[in-house]
């Protein structure tokens, strides 16, 4: 039975295929046993290389194109931010000592201290009263302030248990409400009550005890400021403020980066009108200075290689000519004139 069987499906099978080869035969049909080509492969591989290759190269023109906008973004913020704290200082130049007959701030007489030259960076210091130290509270008996008076309470800014920024060494130029200069000699820090090398010159009314506590309090009253310098420099490509402080070591900080020029010129009021006359970078002593004018240069952190041999910085800033680079760095070039809220007279 079972041999019966085998032999029926034997027979089956054999006819099924002489079908098949019938089916070949009359529609010239041909039965293979092999897949794709070597050839076929090799223009699959060719093909999918190209593909890949094109999607590569449009993603890096499009990340090298992210990069330069990220660099230039971070150009102008960092380099802006710059601009804004120097004009912002310069301003200020002259506030509390404008009044003074004579003063001496870590070794600077005059307001601004003008450095010029045309194969470098400039270099300028400022002088003035930049921070407030506290409030005026009475003379030293407590009561108010006549112009004969060199004892003063001081009270101490909000928050603060001292004065922090007054001493009797490089800190000791100090202004009342940016109109009465002094020079103190004793006191500071935790001792509120300070003494000046001369007569306060001038009257102010006792601060008012605000809390009903006793005691003066910071906040409504006449400020007291503290006269500093800030000299802002370039050095190697970072742009520097150096502020001269605790016993004369200079405090440095870093403002920006990859700064490659700091020119400045002075606008001039040479006869008296109180109009500027001429623009000069280095002012002359006889010179009262009514404006500044800043420039800034500043380039990226990274080169973009989509800038190859454009990145040329200008030819001349101000009284400096600056050499082609033909390189790859994208640059920043700031000018701005700034108008002095107190005209400074050099002489």
């Amino acid at each position: 039975m079972k041999q019966q069987h085998h032999k029926d499906r034997e027979a089956l099978c054999v006819k099924r295929n002489l079908s098949l080869k019938r089916l070949v035969t009359h529609y010239g049909l041909r039965i293979t046993q092999h897949g794709f080509t070597i050839t076929e492969l090799m223009i699959a591989v060719v093909i999918g290389m190209i593909v890949i290759g094109a999607t590569y190269s449009t993603y890096i023109v499009q990340q090298r194109s992210f990069t330069g906008q990220d660099q230039v973004a971070e150009l102008n913020s960092t380099s802006k931010i710059a601009l804004n704290i120097i004009t912002n200082d310069m301003r200020e130049a002259g506030f509390g000592v404008r009044g003074a007959a004579a003063f001496n701030v870590n070794g600077f007489t005059t307001a601004i201290t003008a450095t010029d030259s045309n194969a470098a960076p400039d270099q300028i210091t400022l002088v003035g009263g930049f921070r407030r130290a506290g409030t005026l509270c009475s003379n030293g008996a407590g009561t108010n302030i006549s112009p004969t008076d060199n004892v003063l309470i001081l009270v101490p800014p909000a928050g603060s248990t001292q004065l922090d920024n007054i001493n009797t060494t490089d800190q000791r130029n100090i202004s009342i409400g940016g109109l009465s200069f002094g020079v103190v000699i004793a006191g500071g820090g935790a001792t509120t009550t300070i003494t000046l090398q001369n007569p306060i010159g001038s009257s102010y009314p006792m601060f008012t005890d605000l809390d009903g506590n006793g005691n003066c309090d910071d906040g409504e009253g006449v400020p007291v400021f503290v006269v500093e310098d800030y000299t802002y420099q370039v050095v190697g490509t970072d742009l520097h403020r150096v502020r001269r402080i605790n016993g004369g070591t200079p405090d440095t900080d870093v403002i920006a980066e990859n700064i490659e020029d700091l020119q400045i010129a002075y606008g001039a009021d040479t006869n008296g009108d109180n109009t500027i006359d001429i623009f000069r970078n280095t002012p002359l002593a006889t010179d009262t200075i009514l404006s500044v004018r800043l420039n800034i240069l500043a380039r990226t952190a990274r080169a973009d290689m989509n800038f190859e041999g454009q990145g040329n910085p200008p030819a001349t800033i101000e009284n400096r000519n600056l050499a082609a680079t033909n390189d790859n760095f994208r640059r920043r070039w700031w000018q701005m004139e700034v108008d002095l809220r107190n005209p400074i007279n050099l002489i």
